[in-house]
């Protein structure tokens, strides 16, 4: 790890330092050998004390308060309630620093977090966002914390390179970061699989293959299309067989079979916005056919009937889903009398996405949109004091000595979380009661076992089980990764992508989803340029080739 090599380099030096210093001659009387010899032991002795002084110092060697103020995102309760939470109460026990925790107003938290540090408000450590972050930086407003790091028994081991990297300026430390916890996709395809089974059937020599664990859960775009056009004489009355939600303007699980795999991809050394990739414009008229001729159902305004009420009533047959809303869907019909908890509905199956006709049914070419980026940092006021900084990075550090930490975030087994065949899973109801806000309290992860962890929380219910364990499936050997999730700040992103992006959905809804207004990729490209697209494409990639960790994060390449 690079805070290793750097300690290592350091103390290699010094001790060639004092080496050197310590040679003298051999030759000359007693009176001078002793004089030599008391020189050189002198010299040893300041050798050994520079060397002590340039060696990294464990955190307990560090002056430190016993107490300070923190300032955390909102989690919907009262700053009475936050404080009395039960992992409040037990990171007090266990590190013994009492932390008074303030939640940073939802309304205008940007606004919330410049004042704080402006007005230099008695605040010795916040949880932000990235963008906010790197603001910070920018402003010269946050403490550097390099040596506590370095000092540290968990955090320097515990966050990866990659996380490091992204919050180092200049050779210096400025937060702790928080990676999301799973590589993994949280959106798929819902579709009727009784429907589906009722066309093969009647269909015994034009089978459409199911989505299954044979075939990575994919289906190629002309079984989808065909799919499609069956269902279509199934919805009910006014219904069509596609819907897509209210401000989709690209269904993610689709994309890939026309070889779009990310919002930001390298092509040929360049890193390039979806649009502007090879293969959106085949993705654009396939999607145009489908609603120009009547499969899709778009939910223009968040007025309109949302897609999985259409879905459960029947109005369409398959709809974008995330993994949360699994319950939702399959439950709406369940017997009376069942166990909601353990309840999944036959009748609907999920497809992680498509995949080109010519990939029909091979499981290693499926590809799925997927995220593990560093969402939140753990930052220090650049106006702490020394022993506030020591106290603050050695409470971090203490949160996640390892049965700690896993207490802290899935509470006790027996009581709130089981394990079987080494996978966690939730005791309801009392994972829910006592760990719903765990996530709120977290400074940093030990990376590892929270990819473990987390996935208890994604088995609440066997429906929501269902959802994410099909679209995920293998999914680190398909899931592609944004790697602007990754990149430190960048004037040209931060100044001009908000704009050009939302313009550039627009026009898209307005091209995909409008028979009126048939697709047109160059004035698609005219919008990005005007929007100072070149700038942002051009800022990217040189960011993405000096990018030192790329082949660390991007695990997994497109084929």
């Amino acid at each position: 790890m690079r805070l290793k090599k750097a300690l290592a380099l350091t103390l290699t030096a010094a001790m060639a330092i004092g080496t050197l210093a310590g040679c003298g001659s051999s030759s000359g009387t007693a009176e001078t050998t002793v004089k030599e010899t008391t020189q050189a032991a002198a010299t040893e002795s300041t050798a050994s004390a520079e060397t002590e002084s340039t060696a990294a110092k464990s955190l307990a060697d560090y002056d430190k308060v016993d107490t300070f103020n923190a300032y955390m995102m909102g989690a919907g309760i009262t700053d009475e309630e936050f404080n009395n939470l039960e992992q409040a109460k037990l990171f007090e026990e266990k590190t013994g620093y009492k932390v008074n925790y303030t939640q940073i107003p939802d309304t205008d938290t940007q606004t919330a977090i410049q004042n704080a540090f402006m007005l230099k408000e008695d605040f010795q450590y916040m949880l932000v966002s990235k963008d906010t972050f790197f603001m910070l930086l920018a402003a010269g407003a946050l403490a550097p914390i390099t040596e506590y790091v370095e000092g540290s028994e968990y955090l320097k081991d515990q966050i990866s390179e990659v996380g490091w990297d992204l919050v180092t300026k200049d050779g210096e430390i400025y937060g702790v970061p928080q990676r999301a916890a799973k590589n993994c996709a949280a959106l798929g395809l819902a579709y009727r699989a009784d429907w589906l089974k009722d066309y093969n059937e009647a269909n015994p020599e034009d089978q459409i293959d199911a989505p299954s664990e044979e075939n990575g859960y994919s289906m190629c775009v002309s079984d989808f299309r065909k799919m499609l056009e069956y269902f279509n004489t199934r919805v009910a009355k006014g219904g069509h067989a596609l819907g897509i939600g209210n401000g989709v303007t690209c269904m993610t699980e689709i994309l890939p079979a026309f070889g779009v795999y990310q919002k930001w991809m390298e092509t040929d050394g360049t890193v390039q916005f979806m649009t502007e990739q090879p293969g959106f414009e085949e993705y654009a008229e396939y999607m145009t056919g489908l609603y120009d001729d009547g499969l899709v159902y778009y939910q223009a305004t968040s007025n309109d009937t949302g897609v999985i009420a259409a879905f459960q009533s029947e109005m369409a047959g398959v709809v974008e889903a995330a993994h949360w809303e699994a319950y939702t869907l399959e439950t709406v019909s369940a017997p009376e009398g069942e166990d909601l908890s353990q309840y999944t509905d036959d009748n609907i199956g999920y497809i992680s996405a498509l995949v080109p006709d010519d990939n029909k049914g091979d499981a290693s070419a499926v590809r799925v949109w997927s995220g593990q980026g560093y969402n939140s940092i753990c930052v220090l006021p650049s106006y702490n004091t020394a022993e506030q900084s020591a106290a603050v990075v050695d409470w971090m550090d203490k949160k996640l000595e390892p049965e700690l930490y896993r207490e802290s975030v899935i509470g006790v087994e027996g009581e709130t979380y089981t394990v079987e065949n080494g996978e966690y899973y939730p005791i309801l109801p009392a994972f829910n009661d006592r760990m719903g806000y765990a996530d709120k309290l977290i400074s940093g992860n030990r990376e590892e076992d929270n990819s473990k962890y987390w996935l208890a929380r994604t088995r609440k219910t066997a429906a929501q089980d269902k959802l994410f364990s099909t679209i995920n499936y293998n999914v680190d050997n398909t899931g592609i990764k944004n790697p602007v999730d990754m990149m430190s700040t960048n004037d040209a992103y931060d100044n001009y992508f908000s704009k050009a992006n939302t313009d550039v959905s627009d026009q898209l809804v307005l091209m995909l989803f409008n028979s009126a207004e048939a697709f047109d990729l160059q004035k698609v490209h005219d919008i990005w340029v005007a929007d100072n697209g070149d700038d942002i494409t051009n800022s990217i990639t040189e960011w993405y080739n000096s990018w030192g960790s790329k082949d660390i994060y991007n695990e997994v390449k497109a084929r």
